[in-house]
């Protein structure tokens, strides 16, 4: 499936090349409208400047909208996405209303280094909305177009579901859901985990998941002491399973059953809950979350870029606080002597429940919600920070990762999305937060990059700008590494294997203390026993 996505993409950049050509295109004000209407692939121009409708109606224009519904940098707010059937269209909106637009430019996918499914909402930048009106931001945010540029997916890869009925038949799920063993519908858990993880994509319907051509196993929740259920996918080939639940209980049997699934090949995606931290004092451990060999994820906001986006003020008592603040580990936050332009310090109790097991963190607000799609049509999102969404996406990001390289094994997949993570450590208000948000923010498109590039002779396996005291990290067989502006200290254990080069470039820092190690090793034979995606 890698293979036959990629060489698609590359004979759909010529189409574009030859054929259409997308360019963005500024104007020299945010007070400028383009009021325009689409039908049939057509825009009409409805505006009254003459010179745009005698252009519109000249020239075969399918796409006319804003490129960054969402955007908070001022030139990015300016900026339209069109799609034309010649370049002559772009020019002249440029040579005969200069007073409108003062920048433009062609884009390509392969330019890009993206791919947007048809139903990618109204986020999508590269073609139009065929599916669901759904603000995809945080994929954008996740870098997922740019992880799709690599592979959308492999149906030989089973992502597993743990968390809800979820029928076979429906849309989303067709042709491509086995249900292992049937659970309760849990009001419709599972089917919007389902979705985040894998939904069928480019089908014009609804809106994609992460990993959207790779298969779907479900079965129950809980069963806490021994995790059958779990194991039994484990041994059917699944290699990556979604538990959006847990206890506060923790059982020897159960860290067994996770250990035989590690030598399975099988690595559980899990949650620390969404208790707030003000209650749980990070002391609160969660489990199949917190067990040993298991990615524990956190949940973190990916909205507004800047304080004043997110900016309100409570009108019973006039104090101000800012939401949705972009890696930022609550929903909400206030200001030191209630000063917008001061300290911005956390709201604790908006904080989901963080611990020392957490692996990653990811966006668990303003997170689509299938099921209520699929009941009756609604376009709707989880208002409050969650984690239960957090986890899917982590999961389809490792069902992605496994399209690439299926060899890769449970210690390399918790290694790469570590590796690959943004480092929020510079965030103070997550401060007090610190050694509880685990690598920091999840990153897909450079998880899936990466997985990539260790395949690829001609390329090195960047790993970069993170610093790490704890964890084993562990790559077996990539062509060459480059490692520069990264810190492995005190009890970070380093194990990486190269067939060719391992190079160590500027602002790396080597301190193991006692509990951590360093083995960096060339070996020519070093291989992945890579199984052909159909």
């Amino acid at each position: 499936m890698m293979r036959l996505v990629i060489i698609i993409l590359i004979a759909f950049s010529y189409t574009i090349t030859a054929q259409e050509d997308r360019f963005y295109i500024r104007t020299v004000s945010n007070a400028i409208e383009i009021p325009v209407q689409t039908q049939d692939s057509v825009v009409t121009y409805t505006g009254d400047d003459l010179r745009l409708k005698t252009l519109f109606e000249k020239h075969d224009v399918k796409v006319f909208r804003r490129g960054f519904k969402y955007a908070t940098r001022d030139k990015l707010k300016r900026t339209f996405f069109a799609i034309a059937a010649t370049p002559a269209f772009q020019q002249e909106l440029k040579m005969i209303a200069p007073d409108i637009f003062e920048f433009s430019e062609s884009i390509t996918a392969q330019k890009l280094q993206i791919y947007e499914p048809n139903d990618y909402g109204v986020t999508s930048t590269t073609g139009q909305n065929l599916g669901a009106p759904i603000v995809f931001d945080y994929y954008d945010f996740l870098g997922v177009p740019q992880a799709w540029y690599y592979t959308t997916g492999s149906p030989d890869v089973h992502i597993g579901i743990s968390d809800g009925y979820v029928d076979p038949e429906d849309p989303e799920f067709t042709g491509k859901l086995t249900v292992v063993k049937k659970s309760s519908l849990s009001g419709g858990h599972g089917y919007n985990i389902a979705a985040i993880a894998a939904a069928q994509g480019d089908n014009s319907y609804a809106g994609a998941g992460v990993c959207y051509d790779c298969s779907i196993k479900t079965t129950t929740y809980g069963d806490f002491k021994e995790f059958n259920q779990l194991l039994e996918l484990a041994r059917s080939g699944v290699k990556v399973i979604n538990c959006s639940w847990g206890s506060r209980t923790y059982y020897e049997t159960a860290q067994e059953a996770i250990n035989e699934m590690r030598d399975l090949g099988t690595i559980i995606v899990s949650v620390p809950h969404n208790a707030p931290y003000s209650k749980t004092n990070g002391t609160q451990l969660r489990y199949p979350g917190a067990y040993e060999h298991v990615l524990s994820v956190g949940s973190v906001q990916h909205k507004y870029g800047t304080i004043e986006d997110g900016l309100n003020i409570e009108e019973k008592n006039g104090k101000y606080y800012a939401e949705k603040q972009q890696y930022h580990l609550s929903r909400t936050g206030g200001f030191a002597n209630n000063d917008p332009k001061d300290t911005y310090r956390l709201y604790l109790s908006s904080t989901n429940n963080l611990d020392a097991t957490v692996d990653i963190v990811a966006p668990g607000n303003d997170i689509f919600q299938y099921y209520k799609f699929q009941k009756n049509g609604e376009i709707a999102y989880n208002p409050y920070q969650a984690t239960s969404p957090a986890a899917p996406l982590v999961t389809g990001t490792i069902g992605l990762m496994l399209s690439v390289n299926n060899d890769l094994s449970v210690d390399e997949m918790s290694s790469i999305i570590k590796l690959s993570a943004t480092n929020i450590d510079h965030i103070k208000a997550n401060e007090p937060l610190r050694g509880l948000y685990g690598a920091g923010s999840l990153h897909t498109g450079r998880a899936v990059k990466m997985t990539h590039e260790m395949l690829q002779p001609d390329s090195y396996t960047l790993v970069e700008n993170q610093n790490f005291t704890r964890w084993s990290f562990s790559l077996r067989a990539p062509y060459k590494v480059l490692i520069r502006n990264e810190q492995f200290r005190e009890a970070a254990r380093v194990d990486f294997t190269a067939k060719e080069e391992i190079l160590i470039d500027t602002e790396t820092v080597f301190l193991p203390d006692v509990n951590g190690s360093i083995l960096l090793t060339i070996d020519p034979e070093a291989t992945y026993n890579l199984q052909k995606n159909n």
